[in-house]
């Protein structure tokens, strides 16, 4: 497990957009990614496999809460301990940097991450929606 760079990103949003799931938006594109990136470097990590990239995390922290994105792992990957890692370690980093809460968002299409989720305690929240404001 790595840092991810600005180098990573194509490779990137490669493994996100082949992974049934994942839902890609405005602020899934290289110059958004490596501001992210920059400015949450402990938290934004890659998993590699012979050069190439197997596993991504990125971790976001606003000051106050942390925010987990495409936790994703190659499907010639997956159910090795590698999610669970990459999650693992990302969460150790924002609470360093003093996140009290981390929040993170999945598909209502993907049980498949639910129950990863829920397996590793996270909590399902049905008391508030998500609004979104597309700029």
């Amino acid at each position: 497990m790595e840092l991810a760079t600005p180098a990573d990103i194509p490779a990137m949003l490669e493994l996100w957009r082949a992974a049934p799931g994942v839902s890609l938006g405005a602020g899934d594109n290289e110059i958004s990614l490596a501001v992210l990136i920059e400015r949450n470097p402990s938290t934004c990590l890659v998993l590699k496999y012979q050069d190439s990239i197997i596993g991504t995390v990125l971790g976001g922290f606003d000051g106050r809460r942390g925010y987990i994105y495409h936790l994703v792992v190659h499907k010639d990957f997956r159910r090795q301990g590698y999610g669970k890692k990459l999650l693992q370690e990302a969460v150790k980093q924002l609470e360093a940097l003093g996140a009290d809460k981390i929040n993170l968002f999945v598909l209502k299409s993907n049980p498949e991450a639910e129950g990863f989720y829920e397996k590793l305690g996270w909590i399902k929240r049905s008391d508030i929606e998500v609004f979104s404001l597309n700029l």
